[in-house]
């Protein structure tokens, strides 16, 4: 704010105020305040009360030391981290500011952690702007995993003195080999981009390197036998973009484009056979991996707006690319021609969206949107020998194309009666064409309402309603690969469906300490034309939370939700109509509650506590004349986050978090198995999780 030390006289202000304004730009220049004749002002006691730049350096940084419980590194998903003991990472937020406006910044958050992320980005405020970055993402299934399998390069062998055996029980040394294996994918991106912002135009590009490690789980089938193998996974991914926008009054233009390069650090996956061959020479197997690829990307948008009007325009083209060799049809016995050495393949994709905003009348917005997507697959299709588990020949089989065109529309409008209630309606019309599926054309017709009322100052709610009807062209079930498909089964992607849906939601938001909010969802998926698959799921659930304010220092918030899923399923075991009936329960909940207490002993204390229950379950019950109820599918978790912050003066502090997690899951599929409990199957063994974990955490920051 700007103080003059000469009077000024408000109406005539005002008025030239008004003048300023009635004249376009193409004639108002020269007429600004940058222009204005300044030779004759003092302008030696002008001041600019709130026009304060900081600048220097600032910020802080945090030193984290931990003790981690990681015996079984499915905790690792919580905690952050798989690595059992003591752990330590580095948070921080600096920022260095110039009188110039330059700027450089540097925000970390637990580095040092397998879920930790880093960035230093510098430039100028308005002008420009250059970042680095690092990012980890990890995710842990087990630890305990058994096998007898170790690595090596592409291939998963055997201990040297490894005796086969026609079932596992066979197997003399299974146990005295099997070795534990983990389970998990670790993920390290690196990043590198720049914007620059001009009068009317803004160019951004931008780098990133992904690079990807673990192991996960691979079936090794050989006729009747298989194995359950711990695949190596070794890959990166290079990303490439680049922008350019140019922007004037009521328009946007850009255009966009990008590369991407997938490099897999493993051409295919051999592993040795443990069970004595029962077909030939079948002493080894091997499957193909996910080869290298490339894609392609240029797009171009535009966006007019003017007088209560606005359209976005965009379209985008894309091709990917993977011509990788061929591995033989077999490594068992003598392999069939190949009719080409690789792939060469392509596949071609276009995109286009066209969306209309208008506010033709008072109370009354519309809108309207057209997407257009196809992908033309441009591989030359050939007859591909085909070996079944590695081990027999079973004639041949052409790759299929499996192009789609996707054309979906919406017509929207929302009117508003009163400042208390409004209605929003849509229609959407979904259309598909499909090639080698067994439906070409597939289109849905949807119709949803929403009505909104603001009851009071302090309470609202709105009900939201949506129906919806799919359909489309003759079933005819595919006859290109050798497994046909039961002529009654109707896949539930590509089934008629009827569908309605509805949700009502109210809010408590007065201007008193408490608020509360709760939400009722209903819906229901009716596969009418099946007589076998899916026929039918229901879906029930809801929501509740709230809050209460007792002071400016004490918090207390929870809330819970329930969900429950009853889906129905016909079957057949005699390629004919349906003679067998699965329904699945499936139930969710999730309870939580959190407090939050600060300024404690005159302002130096902080103390927080979150507690949370998260239970998920399904039974599933089979009827071929008696009831057969598959075993336990549950996971079950609880967990305590607290923490305590002191300020151990203007600059320091020092915090202790504490995490306690108590987690079971089990499958039916391999609860309570041992290695050997099915005969034709070497498993990894029971893969269930009970545990209850600790992490404690000291960490000191400093203010700079």
């Amino acid at each position: 704010m700007f103080r003059f030390n000469t009077p000024i006289n408000t109406k005539l202000t005002m008025l030239a105020l008004a003048i300023g304004a009635s004249i376009s730009p193409a004639f108002a220049e020269g007429y600004g305040l940058q222009n204005a004749n300044r030779d004759k002002a003092n302008t030696a006691k002008w001041e600019c009360k709130r026009c304060v730049v900081e600048s220097g350096f600032s910020g802080n940084i945090s030193v984290r030391a931990a003790y981690n419980d990681a015996d079984d590194i499915h905790f690792g998903n919580t905690s952050g981290t798989d690595k059992d003991g003591l752990v330590g990472s580095i948070d921080a937020n600096l920022v260095n500011k110039s009188d110039s406006g330059y700027q450089t910044t540097f925000v970390a958050d637990k580095l040092g952690y397998y879920t930790g992320s880093a960035r230093l980005e510098t430039g100028r405020t308005g002008q420009y702007k250059i970042g680095l970055g690092y990012r980890a993402l990890a995710h842990y299934d087990t630890n305990a995993a058994l096998t007898p399998y170790s690595a090596s390069g592409d291939k998963l062998v055997l201990p040297d003195n490894w005796q086969t055996g026609a079932v596992t029980s066979q197997m003399p040394t299974l146990y005295d080999d099997a070795q534990q294996v983990s389970l998990s994918t670790q993920r390290d991106r690196y990043l590198i981009d720049a914007v620059y912002k001009g009068r009317f135009y803004q160019a951004d590009i931008n780098y990133q390197h992904e690079k990807r490690q673990g192991k996960r789980s691979f079936s090794g089938n050989f006729l009747t036998n298989s194995a359950m193998l711990a695949q190596p996974i070794d890959d990166s991914t290079d990303e490439f973009g680049a922008k350019l926008y140019f922007n004037g009054q009521g328009w946007l233009i850009g255009i966009e484009s990008s590369f991407s390069q997938y490099n897999n650090d493993h051409s295919s996956l051999i592993w040795q056979n443990a069970f004595t061959p029962t077909f030939g020479a079948a002493y080894s197997g091997q499957s193909s991996v996910a080869p290298d690829n490339k894609a392609y990307r240029v797009g171009a948008n535009a966006q007019l707006s003017g007088n209560g009007h606005q359209v976005l325009m965009h379209l985008g083209v894309a091709s990917f690319t993977q011509d990788d060799a061929f591995l033989p049809a077999t490594i068992n016995g003598p392999s069939p021609a190949l009719p080409v050495t690789s792939l060469d393949g392509k596949v071609d994709t276009t995109d286009m969206r066209l969306k209309y905003n208008s506010r033709p009348l008072r109370g009354l917005n519309i809108r309207a949107s057209y997407d257009y997507s196809d992908r033309d697959n441009k591989t030359a299709l050939n007859s591909y020998p085909q070996v079944v588990t590695d081990s027999y020949y079973a004639g041949t089989a052409t790759n299929p194309e499996y192009d789609r065109t996707r054309q979906q529309a919406k017509v929207g409008a929302k009117y508003r009666f009163n400042r208390a209630v409004y209605l929003d309606a849509e229609y959407q019309y979904d259309h598909n064409d499909y090639s080698d599926l067994d439906r070409d054309r597939l289109r849905q017709n949807g119709l949803s309402a929403k009505v909104n009322y603001k009851i009071s100052s302090a309470w609202s709610a709105w009900l939201k309603a949506e129906f919806s009807d799919r359909t489309g062209s003759a079933y005819n079930p595919v006859n290109t690969t050798s497994s046909q498909s039961n002529p009654y089964l109707r896949k539930s992607y590509l089934a008629d469906r009827e569908r309605d849906q509805y949700q009502l939601s109210v809010s408590y938001t007065p201007e008193s300490a408490f608020s509360a909010s709760a939400n009722v969802r209903i819906s229901n998926d009716d596969y009418d034309d099946t007589l076998v698959g899916l026929t039918q799921v229901d879906t029930q659930g809801y929501d509740l939370s709230a809050s209460y304010l007792l002071n400016d220092d004490f918090i207390i918030n929870a809330y819970l939700n329930q969900d429950w899923r009853d889906s129905d399923q016909a079957g057949s075991s005699n390629f004919g109509l349906s003679n067998w009936y699965v329904n699945t329960d499936e139930k969710s909940t999730l309870v939580g509650a959190g407090i939050d207490y600060r300024n404690l002993l005159d302002k130096k204390l902080n103390l927080g506590l979150d507690y949370s229950f998260s239970d998920g379950q399904s039974d599933t019950e089979v009827t071929q004349g008696i009831r057969s109820p598959y075993g336990d599918y549950f996971a079950e978790r609880h967990n305590i986050n607290a923490f305590a912050k002191y300020q151990l003066d203007e600059k320091m502090a020092l915090r202790l978090d504490w995490i306690f997690e108590n987690y079971q899951d089990s499958d039916w599929l391999n609860q309570g198995l041992a290695l050997d409990a099915i005969p034709n199957v070497l498993i990894f063994g029971d893969l269930s999780h009970d545990y209850s974990s600790h992490y404690v955490g000291f960490t000191f920051s400093y203010e700079l």
